[in-house]
C-alpha cells in the first residue's frame, strides 16, 4: 500500500460530451442504494400498520439494507477488479431488481426484511464498479471535479424521492414505492449499457494477493483511512436524519406524508452549493483545508438542530434550515473524501471503492440502529444529536489523523 499506482490509461468517450454521459451513468448506479432508502421513508408508519407490526420494526429495514449494502461491497470490490467492471453491474443491477420486485409482493416484515437484504446486495456491486470505472479513467483535481458532478446527481435522488415515496403513498400506498424503485432500476440499466472497462481485470500476480489482506493494508494507510473514515461519519450522520425524521416530522410535529417530501428537495439547494465549490476551488485550495471547512459547517448545523429543540424552538422549519446548511457542509465533504480515498489507489481500486464504501454503508448503519434509543431519550431532537455525535467525530478525525 505504499506509492501510488501508474494512471490507467483513457478510454474512448472521455471527451468533454462523453464525460457528461459517463457521469450520468455512475450517478445513476451510485444512486440506486439511495433511491431503494429513501423513497419508502414516507410509507414506514403506513407499512407497519399493514403488516401489523411495530414502527421499530419497519425502520429497522433501514438498517438491515444499509448493513446488506456495506457488506456487500467487500465482495464486490474484488470481483469487480477479477471480473470486471461490467459484470458486476450487470450481476448488481440483476440482484437489485429481483430484490425489488420480492419487496413489492412481501407479506410480512420477515419477507421485507429478507427483500431489503437483496436489494443491498445489488446496489453494492453497482456502487463499487462505478467508484472504480470513475477512479479508473480520471485522477487528481479531475477526479474530484468529476466526484463533485456526480455527487451532486446523486445528491438529488435522497432530496427527491421522499417527495416521490409521499406521493405514491398518497395515491396508491407502499407497495407502489418498490414498483418505482424497479422502474429506476430499469432506467438505470439503460444507462448504464454504454459503460466499457476502464481498466483490465486483475491477473498474474496482482491477482493473489490476498483480499483481506490488501483491506488491511488501506485500513493502515493515513491516505485512505483519514477520508475514509471521515465520510463514513458523514453517512452515519445522514442516515441518521433519514431513520428519525419520518417519525419525528409525521408524528410528532403533524406534517402529512406528502409535505414531509417536500423538505428534503429544500436540503438539495446545500448539496448543489457543496458541491460547485468543490468544482470550482478543487486544484486551487488544499482538499485537507476544503474538507476540514465543510465538516465545520455540518458541526455547527447538527449543534444547531440538537440545542434549539432542546431550548424549546420545536418547529419544522428549523430542522429544514439546519438541514440545509448540514447538506452543504456534505457536499463539500463527500466528493473531496472520495477522490482523497481513492486516488493513490489505482492498482486495487474495485478494493479500495469498496473498503469506502462499506465504511460508508457500515457507518450508516449504526446511525439508523442509533436513531430508536435516541428518540426515546430526547423524542423531538433525538436523530439531531445522533448527527451531532457523528459528524463531531469525523471532524476530530480528520482533525487528529494527520500521520
Amino acid at each position: 500500500m505504499t506509492g501510488a499506482a501508474a494512471a490507467p490509461p483513457r478510454r474512448d468517450g472521455t471527451g468533454r460530451r462523453g464525460t457528461g454521459t459517463l457521469v450520468l451513468a455512475l450517478a445513476g448506479l451510485s444512486a440506486l442504494g439511495q433511491f431503494a432508502s429513501n423513497v419508502y421513508l414516507p410509507s414506514i408508519p403506513a407499512i407497519a400498520r399493514d403488516l401489523g407490526v411495530p414502527v421499530a420494526g419497519v425502520q429497522a429495514t433501514l438498517a438491515v439494507f444499509l448493513a446488506a449494502f456495506a457488506l456487500g461491497q467487500l465482495a464486490a470490490g474484488p470481483l469487480a477488479d477479477r471480473l470486471g467492471r461490467r459484470a458486476m453491474i450487470r450481476g448488481g443491477l440483476g440482484l437489485f431488481l429481483a430484490g425489488t420486485v420480492a419487496g413489492l409482493v412481501a407479506d410480512d416484515l420477515l419477507a421485507l426484511h429478507a427483500a431489503r437484504v437483496v436489494q443491498g446486495l445489488g446496489a453494492a456491486a453497482t456502487i463499487v464498479a462505478g467508484r472504480a470505472v470513475a477512479r479508473d479513467l480520471f485522477e487528481g483535481a479531475e477526479l474530484a471535479r468529476v466526484l463533485a458532478l456526480v455527487t451532486i446527481a446523486f445528491a438529488l435522488v435522497p432530496g427527491l424521492t421522499p417527495l416521490l415515496g409521499g406521493g405514491l403513498e398518497a395515491l396508491g400506498g407502499w407497495r407502489w414505492t418498490f414498483a418505482a424503485t424497479a422502474a429506476f432500476g430499469l432506467l438505470v440499466a439503460l444507462g448504464a449499457r454504454g459503460i466499457t472497462e476502464g481498466a483490465r481485470p486483475i491477473t498474474g500476480a496482482e491477482a493473489t494477493q490476498s483480499t483481506p489482506h490488501v483491506y488491511l493494508g488501506l485500513l493502515g494507510d493515513r491516505r485512505f483511512r483519514r477520508p475514509a473514515l471521515a465520510s463514513a461519519a458523514a453517512f452515519a450522520a445522514m442516515s441518521a436524519f433519514f431513520a428519525g425524521s419520518p417519525v419525528v416530522f409525521l408524528e410528532r410535529l403533524g406534517v402529512t406524508p406528502l409535505e414531509y417530501g417536500l423538505y428534503p428537495p429544500l436540503a438539495v439547494s446545500g448539496f448543489v452549493v457543496g458541491g460547485l465549490a468543490v468544482r470550482r476551488l478543487a486544484g486551487r485550495v488544499p482538499p485537507d483545508r476544503l474538507m476540514a471547512l465543510g465538516a465545520r459547517v455540518m458541526v455547527l448545523a447538527a449543534a444547531a438542530m440538537t440545542v434549539l429543540p432542546m431550548a424549546g424552538l420545536v418547529h419544522k422549519h428549523a430542522f429544514n434550515a439546519g438541514m440545509v446548511a448540514f447538506v452543504s457542509g456534505l457536499g463539500v465533504v463527500l466528493p473531496l473524501a472520495v477522490a482523497a480515498a481513492l486516488t493513490p489507489f489505482g492498482h486495487v481500486a474495485g478494493r479500495a471503492a469498496a473498503m469506502l464504501g462499506f465504511l460508508q454503508m457500515g457507518g450508516g448503519a449504526l446511525g439508523a440502529l442509533a436513531v430508536p434509543a435516541a428518540l426515546t431519550a430526547f423524542p423531538v431532537a433525538g436523530f439531531a444529536v445522533v448527527m451531532l455525535a457523528a459528524v463531531g467525530t469525523g471532524a476530530a478525525w480528520l482533525a487528529l489523523d494527520r500521520g
